[in-house]
């Protein structure tokens, strides 16, 4: 799939007015941390509206026009945002400490989610939430219509040879984030994103089968990592200490299909537990 560096979601973009954006820019940076992408406005210099995001999700921002009205100036409200974060205890301090009107302390809720409830300067309504349990709708009382589908993911789980070495390295080379971990010095088995993409790790063990490429001598598999900026991060690895196998060029590819690929970025590393990764991205 392609992707687009002026939409970066793909799913729901919403789009947020208020009386003032470089206020709202300001002000959402500050209480709930979100970052600006880009901005864009009138040759006078003001700002008519703003990208701005939070890990994965995304907001427009938009200059509220005649006719179009901001809670706080209708008096209600007519809709709430929920953002999802990993650290939502920590976003909720800050929220907090920055002065942000807190409307629904931080709390777990009987459908499994641990999240508070907070109203920006405009009026608009957030929940900041995140999963801490699997719920079954029926269990609190909500009749379901049509069961909900958890989507098929797959995860590469990848075998070491020294899984605190593993973890050292994939931090270094693709700026991994540890989500969880078993064990300490010996076994070791973790969960790791590198910006939203998760895989896992674990100490190698051929009394179950498992041996990481290293140790075999070959690999079975390539691993495929698409990113912003291939080059960037082909170096960075090869600097944390994989080894270059193809250096990132343009590659043509005359394919078929519903989405089909034509161009796109890449080149590959080997690294030092014997993974390849191909490293990546689509041009058109």
């Amino acid at each position: 799939m392609i992707s687009n560096h002026s939409v970066p979601t793909d799913t729901v973009l919403p789009h947020i007015f208020y009386p003032d954006v470089a206020e709202a820019i300001a002000w959402l940076e500050k209480s709930f941390g979100f970052r600006e992408h880009y901005r864009y406005g009138s040759p006078d210099g003001s700002v008519n509206g703003a990208q701005m995001h939070l890990e994965n999700a995304w907001i427009m921002l938009k200059q509220a026009q005649p006719g179009q009205s901001t809670p706080a100036q209708l008096g209600y409200g007519t809709q709430s945002l929920t953002v999802f974060v990993d650290g939502v205890d920590a976003h909720f301090e800050r929220a907090k400490s920055v002065g942000a009107r807190i409307v629904e302390d931080l709390h777990e809720t009987e459908y499994g989610e641990r999240q508070y409830g907070v109203v920006d300067f405009a009026g608009h309504h957030w929940l900041f939430s995140r999963h801490v349990r699997d719920v079954n709708p029926r269990e609190w009382g909500a009749a379901i219509s049509e069961p909900a589908v958890m989507a098929p993911q797959i995860s590469p789980m990848l075998a070491v040879n020294d899984g605190n070495a593993a973890i050292d390295f994939y931090q270094a080379a693709f700026d991994a984030t540890v989500l969880w971990r078993l064990g300490g010095s010996g076994h070791i088995v973790a969960g790791l994103s590198v910006h939203g993409a998760r895989f896992f790790l674990a100490t190698e063990s051929p009394e179950y089968g498992t041996r990481g490429p290293d140790g075999a001598g070959f690999t079975t598999l390539r691993i495929e990592l698409f990113v912003d900026d291939p080059l960037a991060v082909h170096r960075r690895a090869i600097a944390a200490g994989a080894i270059e196998r193809s250096p990132v060029v343009e590659h043509r590819h005359a394919t078929t299909g519903p989405s089909p690929i034509t161009r796109m970025l890449q080149g590959s590393v080997v690294d030092p537990f014997g993974h390849m990764w191909l490293i990546g991205k689509f041009l058109e």
